[in-house]
């Protein structure tokens, strides 16, 4: 792993910057903002880059930080909507909606730090 890599892997206590899962040694260096939607320097600037494992990094893929954050949200009600198995869940109280926003590692960590 370079310099880069690891400083930017400890940012976060080798965590994702959104899931908080432990990153391991296969993680992607994602763009906070999303390169193509803004100036193309941003390609070539660590600055605004966070680790994310590859689930969330595919995921997020070119959303901003907020389209994502409605993205994971919407995926209770997907289930609800498409699952039985989740439904069945939820009717025998193994799962419930908590009606709570979703709210990434590094916004717990900022608060935790205050």
């Amino acid at each position: 792993m370079t310099d880069a890599r690891r400083k930017l892997s400890e940012l976060f206590g080798g965590r994702c910057a959104y899931c908080g899962k432990l990153l391991g040694d296969r993680w992607h260096a994602d763009h906070v903002e999303p390169i193509y939607r803004g100036n193309p320097r941003l390609a070539r600037d660590a600055s605004g880059m966070v680790p994310a494992c590859p689930r969330c990094n595919i995921r997020k893929g070119v959303l901003t930080v907020e389209e994502f954050r409605a993205e994971i949200e919407a995926q209770v009600e997907r289930l609800r909507r498409d699952s039985a198995a989740y439904r069945l869940a939820e009717d025998y109280g193994m799962v419930e909606d908590t009606d709570r926003g979703a709210t990434f590692w590094f916004e717990r960590c900022n608060k935790e730090g205050e």
